[in-house]
């Protein structure tokens, strides 16, 4: 009986041990929280006038709330304090962190890394995307322009904005420009006037014709010269100068009018919402901005999904989510509503779940399919994610959360579940043995989503590498060792019968010291057409041997490639064919290369390692 406990004990120690993550791949799933230096708010000065010591309340107040609805996951938290002449504010920041020692305290506890850092902010009477026209502005007039909802929508980033937003904040004012900003203002309406195109072109003039009285010989030549060409301007939309002024430059100054329009839009630039609409604070607005108490309040933030990773990701999922708008517009705007109340954060349930989900994270779980203390004689590893969540990231394999993430799913029209692949996003499996087997096959299936019309469809690279990866799960580079490189790309059977066909596994064998240098380029490689995974044939069964040092290649069990036929760079004869003698691998990658990854993803299952004999 004794025995049978034993054995069960050191099987589940077996399990643990292979399922730990290093201390450094456990920081993006960890809850760290905020540092408790205040280092980035050391300029911070109390204050003395009554305006002050308000606005410092109201300061205190936007920390706090902050700290009870975001607790940092992935990185370490800061705060700054500022204030300006007619707004004030925190600006928090989420910064990268390491247990490398440059980047630890004497205790042990994280520091932030330097440059590496989100900011979003909590404000007061300020709007995020809104750019002064300065050379208007006077001490009762302020003009400004400010990027409409859904500006830049054909950006690159554009893609990656989440397409909604959560319920907590899209009761209040919410407007999608360069951040994502929650806007808080009595009646939902802020205090500033959108300014039509005739007054526009007045206030520029008349800006002009003062500064013309103080201006040199060379600047009262160009000031004369524009306001020509604003009095052209005020003739040539004589029937729309009642208009709202609509820019199409973001910061105004007195040059857009001279020999253009500033009011003339490509069709390109409306339908991106690649304009900018002009609004004014008056006299009276501008006033009341200077009082302790708010006009409007600003919660401002970047767009981060999970493609962004947990960092970022739960950062954005708090603020929009957990911050209790209701609560800080009251606190402002209807302090009776909340009198003699404590702040609590929205949806505190759900939010403390989330946090207990990461902290559970890193523990080594039981429901993993990726077998090893119970795998049958011969395997090394496998794993067909049989007992991954849907939508979830698959148990005991590592990612990098910073990069695009790697998720289980299903395919249409194939059986059993799949990663999909985040591109560029190396992903490993946290449970192998290592090292390797000197001789062993790696087994996998392959599959793209088809029907495209691109030349190339699903890629992956594949890495071996017989250096052990670094402490952060990354590939490590440099010193003596060996790497192997299994590009695998799919085609377009379009492409069948032209020169064109690019589907294609290309391999390249590299190492230090080299047996294979030609013209000081290093390795072996070697290229052959992939026609059977194609946007018709999307799914292929890749199998990689390594026996005796020879590295084989077969797609569907039949071989398409031999490290006994590769190449120098230059096209000469290997001198070794192979892999250097004793090479065994500590590590494994597998890689999306897809080119048009956001349309067309990549997936990989049943992954098997078995020992050669």
């Amino acid at each position: 009986m004794k025995q049978i406990v034993l054995i069960i004990v050191l099987i589940f120690f077996f399990r643990i041990s292979f399922a730990q993550l290093t201390a450094e791949q456990r920081i993006q799933d960890s809850v760290i929280g905020w540092w408790n230096n205040n280092y980035w708010d050391r300029n911070w000065k109390p204050q003395t006038d009554p305006v002050g010591k308000k606005k410092e309340v109201h300061l205190k107040n936007m920390i706090e709330w902050m700290k009870k609805s975001y607790t940092p996951v992935g990185g370490l938290g800061t705060v700054t304090r500022y204030l300006q002449n007619s707004g004030y504010g925190v600006k928090f920041m989420v910064w990268n962190v390491s247990h490398e020692k440059e980047w630890t305290d004497a205790k042990g506890n994280f520091k932030p890394i330097p440059e590496e850092n989100t900011k979003f902010y909590i404000s007061v009477n300020k709007l995020f995307g809104a750019y002064p026209a300065s050379f208007i502005n006077t001490t009762g007039l302020y003009l400004f322009t400010w990027q409409p909802d859904g500006y830049d929508n054909a950006s690159s980033t554009n893609n990656n904005r989440p397409a909604g937003i959560h319920p907590n904040a899209a009761k209040y004012i919410t407007v999608r420009n360069e951040m994502q900003n929650i806007i808080l203002a009595p009646g939902n309406k802020l205090p500033i006037t959108p300014v039509s195109k005739g007054e526009y072109l007045q206030l520029a003039d008349e800006a002009l014709a003062k500064k013309s009285t103080t201006a040199n010989e060379f600047d009262k030549k160009a000031i004369d010269r524009i306001r020509k060409s604003i009095v052209q301007l005020k003739e040539k939309h004589k029937h729309s100068l009642q208009d709202a002024a609509i820019l199409r430059t973001m910061q105004p100054g007195m040059y857009d009018f001279d020999g253009s329009d500033p009011f003339v839009l490509s069709e390109i630039d409306k339908q991106n919402k690649l304009y900018y609409p002009l609004y004014k604070l008056t006299a009276e607005v501008l006033e009341k901005c200077k009082a302790a108490e708010p006009q409007w309040i600003t919660v401002s933030l970047p767009f981060q999904t999970q493609e962004n990773g947990n960092q970022l990701h739960e950062m954005y999922t708090a603020i929009t989510e957990n911050i209790n708008y209701d609560y800080i517009y009251n606190y402002f705007f209807n302090p009776e509503k909340i009198k003699g109340m404590l702040y609590k954060p929205a949806n505190e349930g759900q939010l403390n779940e989330r946090l207990a989900a990461y902290r559970n994270k890193n523990k080594p779980g039981e429901n993993s399919s990726a077998k090893t203390a119970t795998l049958p004689a011969g395997v090394h590893f496998m794993d067909d994610f049989s007992s991954g969540t849907i939508g979830q990231a698959p148990a005991n394999w590592f990612f990098n959360t910073y990069s695009k993430r790697c998720y289980i799913t299903g395919i249409k029209g194939e059986n059993g579940k799949w990663v999909a692949l985040g591109y560029n996003t190396p992903f490993s499996p946290s449970l192998l043995k290592k090292p390797l087997p000197q001789n062993f096959t790696l087994e996998f299936d392959l599959a793209t989503d088809g029907e495209y019309n691109s030349r190339t469809g699903g890629a992956v690279r594949v890495v071996l590498n017989s250096r052990k990866a670094t402490a952060n799960g990354s590939e490590t580079e440099g010193g003596n060792g060996a790497r192997v490189e299994i590009n695998i790309t799919s085609g377009n059977e379009a492409d069948y019968n032209n020169n064109n066909y690019r589907g294609e596994i290309r391999t390249k064998i590299n190492a230090v010291p080299s047996p294979n240098e030609q013209n000081s380029s290093e390795g072996i490689y070697d290229v052959k057409a992939l026609r059977e995974f194609t946007d018709k044939q999307t799914k292929v069964h890749v199998t990689v041997s390594v026996r005796n040092n020879n590295l084989s290649i077969f797609v569907n069990n039949k071989e398409l490639t031999s490290s006994s036929g590769f190449k120098l760079q230059y096209g000469g004869n290997c001198n070794v064919c192979g892999l250097p003698a004793g090479t065994v691998f500590n590590s494994i990658f597998f890689i999306n290369t897809t080119n048009n990854s956001e349309a067309i993803k990549v997936y990989i299952s049943n992954i098997k390692i078995t020992t050669n004999r």
